[in-house]
């Protein structure tokens, strides 16, 4: 035989043989509760969400999941019932229960099939602001707004400093809002003009936002973490009437979440897999373990997460023609969201307006 004929067949050889196919071991068949819940220091109305999940290759709506009794306790025994929206959703009442930094919350759910579920002991930790926050001129790729393609767009990167006088290693998971602005005026031959107000609602961070070890000056600081994005278009297309408007002002909306070290494992996990585009060594799409258990049945998976972290709440004007050190500037403005992710007032301020 062809001494090279030889060595291709023994080299083909050998990568069958080390060939082993991955088994994930997703279950697909069986009827697996999914919690989603959030306790903060708010005075809020707190939501949990209870569903099951879909089979792996099923593309439909979920199903919503109900209970016949949804609380929450704490470590001195206090009791705080959640009632039913509707849809597999329970809501507590915002004048009897606020979360205090310092305690530790429970989630316990009773199912109309006679299951009982119960959480983890997650403690609410201590709410932390950001120490610093500002823009930084940058380029990123984003998808065009007119074509659909990815495009090099220039911007500002909206960075964050948090010292921490802890000796803990800081945790926080942000989440932003970019409302943008636009007025116009429309006047009539011989009467009076019209003012309208416009806003649109938009996402600068596409992926779940975590801290990362890459930014600490020490062990309880972070440096230049980047919250999102911030285009400099001097236009945008409306999302109501698909029209062309020139933006007057773009308001950020900042949240940052301090994290338990359980609920920073379960975003980083849910970040990685959304992060995945196909290459080899990307994390293998699988179930992620939440911190609910089946009480009586310990063998039954659940899914999701209760999630008890504290949330500090800032907004700023970003301004591209006002530089500062050749920088965009950043001034703080009252954190009033829009009622409605967009929308336009005709001939009257909305009491969010920015100018």
């Amino acid at each position: 035989m062809n001494p090279v004929l030889l060595i291709i067949i023994i080299s083909f050889s050998m990568l069958v043989s080390c060939y082993k196919p991955y088994d994930a071991h997703i279950d697909s068949d069986k009827k697996i509760l999914v919690v989603n819940g959030l306790i903060t220091n708010e005075n809020a109305s707190y939501r949990v969400h209870l569903s099951y999940a879909l089979p792996f290759d099923s593309s439909g709506a979920s199903q919503p999941a109900y209970a016949t009794n949804v609380h929450v306790t704490d470590e001195s025994g206090n009791y705080y019932a959640f009632h039913e929206l509707g849809n597999g959703y329970y809501a507590s009442d915002s004048l009897q229960f606020t979360g205090k930094p310092g305690s530790t919350y429970t989630l316990h759910i009773n199912t109309v099939d006679g299951e009982i579920y119960q959480s983890d002991p997650q403690r609410l930790f201590p709410v932390k602001y950001p120490d610093r926050v500002y823009a930084e001129f940058d380029y990123q790729e984003t998808l065009s707004k007119i074509s659909g393609l990815k495009v090099l767009t220039h911007g500002a990167n909206i960075l964050t400093d948090i010292r921490n006088e802890s000796d803990t290693m800081p945790r926080y998971r942000f989440t932003t809002n970019l409302v943008i602005e636009s007025i116009s005026v429309v006047c009539r031959p011989y009467s009076s003009c019209d003012f309208y107000y416009y806003w649109q609602t938009e996402n600068p961070n596409q992926y779940v936002n975590l801290t990362e070890g890459d930014y600490y000056i020490n062990s309880t600081s972070v440096y230049k973490h980047a919250v999102g994005f911030i285009d400099d278009d001097l236009y945008r297309y409306s999302l109501i009437n698909f029209k062309p408007f020139m933006i007057s002002a773009r308001i950020i909306y900042l949240n940052q979440y301090t994290l338990s070290n359980e609920a920073y494992l379960y975003y980083k996990n849910i970040d990685e897999l959304l992060r995945s585009d196909g290459k080899l060594f990307d994390p293998i799409a699988t179930q992620i373990n939440g911190n609910i258990k089946c009480s009586t049945h310990p063998e039954n998976k659940v899914f999701g997460f209760f999630e008890v972290s504290s949330v500090s709440n800032t907004s700023y004007k970003v301004d591209f023609r006002d530089l500062v050190d050749g920088q965009p500037s950043l001034t703080m403005v009252p954190y009033i969201l829009p009622p409605e992710p967009k929308g336009v007032w005709i001939n009257k301020v909305p009491p969010f307006w920015v100018y």
